[in-house]
């Protein structure tokens, strides 16, 4: 019986030579997490692509505009801002530019009214700006207010307050109405609008 007794005390100290660095090893390291404050954690996040872009735009003006006030769009490399370029912009003066804005991310996109920037800065509030926004609209859904647009069809019913949820390759339309109601003649405005 007795050698029996003296391998399970030797037994009970070879676990203890082996645990207590164990517990020993754990303790240090929330002794130093705990006295450095700071816990450091690895993994790896994964994030998706946020991407709304301008797809395309349309300008529609009264008939005549194109010879007495030609306007002319642009938009910017990146896909973000439209410029509109307005000659002769006097008293009564009124367009209205339209944009498809697309989610070209992998996430979904919260798609509110544009910023609208009006140049020159001095006639900007002579300006009315409405803004009209619709959507959120699947492949080719968007037509029917884009599609064969004249001046007499703008504003579309059915216009979204607020903003609107794009999901990856989902689009919206925006209609802007521009309409000077100021006293001078303006030989050029600028119009700028941005999507973010």
């Amino acid at each position: 019986m007795e050698g029996k007794e003296e391998v399970d005390e030797v037994i009970r100290k070879l676990v203890a030579i082996a645990v207590i660095p164990l517990i020993l090893l754990t303790l240090t390291g929330m002794a130093y997490t705990h006295w450095a404050d700071r816990v450091e954690i690895i993994g790896v996040v994964e994030t998706g692509k946020w991407r709304p872009e301008i797809g395309s735009y349309k300008i529609v003006t009264p008939v005549g505009y194109d010879e007495e006030n030609p306007v002319n769009g642009e938009i910017s490399e990146d896909k973000q801002s439209l410029l509109v370029t307005c000659a002769n912009v006097s008293e009564g003066w009124n367009i209205w530019v339209g944009l498809i804005i697309a989610n070209e991310g992998t996430i979904p996109v919260e798609m509110g009214e544009p910023g609208i920037y009006i140049r020159p800065l001095d006639q900007s509030e002579s300006f009315n700006v409405e803004i009209y926004l619709y959507g959120p609209y699947d492949r080719g859904g968007h037509t029917e207010v884009w599609g064969g647009v004249k001046m007499e069809d703008l504003p579309f019913e059915g216009n979204v307050t607020g903003s609107i949820i794009l999901n990856p390759s989902q689009k919206a339309v925006v209609w802007i109405e521009f309409t000077f109601e100021g006293d001078e003649v303006i030989d050029e405005a600028r119009i700028i609008i941005t999507i973010r």
